[in-house]
């Protein structure tokens, strides 16, 4: 039995790995369906790709591993995502300004980790209907916002406040009016290093602060 489900798996797999997926929202953001651990880019929610995620091809930046130890990363990730996430972090860390503040390094890391479900995620996974439950929270107002500001980025974007407040900080992004754009991953290493520096987005202190107490 477990060979049999083990084989209806596979050919599942086989089936959507590769297969063309866009955006729930925005259909001009493309990408191909993927396992996490072999995608270089953001992991969106699509119904396209069953039990895989659609993976939105990303730029590598061109620091590298300026804020993180390669070795200790990719031992702990050790797939093409973890290779290319680490630099991707290392980029966002740099730009919050605490690449050489261990403390705040690793608070940083965790908080990625944990909006991603362990990096294996960039939206929130989920129909309309499982995320109505949010539909009036959050600055969210119409039947649909809950899903529409999902949770999404490597610091956790979610409901309509955020993504207000966000757009106000940098209206070329237009997370309001495009939402999935907050998880596509050059956005969302702004957005971290952003929400680092601003946690409400308007003023306040620094994470810094927290990490080092």
């Amino acid at each position: 039995m477990k060979a049999l489900i083990f084989l209806i798996f596979a050919i599942l797999f086989s089936y959507v790995d590769g297969r063309e997926c866009h955006g729930r929202y925005d259909e001009s953001i493309k990408g191909n369906c993927s396992v996490a651990a072999d995608c270089e880019g953001a992991l969106l929610d699509s119904p396209t790709c069953e039990l895989q995620s659609c993976c939105i091809p990303a730029k590598l930046p061109t620091t590298g591993w300026q804020c993180l130890s390669k070795s200790t990363f990719t031992s702990l990730y050790n797939s093409t995502r973890g290779n290319f996430l680490g630099q991707v972090l290392s980029k966002a860390i740099s730009d919050a300004g605490v690449c050489n503040n261990c403390q705040a390094k690793a608070a940083f890391l965790a908080i990625a980790a944990t909006m991603t479900d362990d990096f294996t995620h960039d939206e929130a996974i989920g129909t309309a209907n499982e995320f109505a439950s949010d539909d009036k929270k959050y600055g969210n107002s119409q039947t649909g916002d809950g899903s529409r500001f999902r949770r999404r980025g490597l610091f956790g974007l979610r409901g309509k406040t955020m993504y207000e407040e966000f757009e106000k900080l940098m209206a070329k992004y237009q997370t309001l009016t495009k939402p999935e754009t907050a998880a596509i991953i050059e956005n969302a290493m702004i957005i971290a290093s952003t929400i680092w520096k601003k946690p409400n987005l308007q003023n306040g202190t620094p994470l810094t602060q927290y990490a080092d107490d």
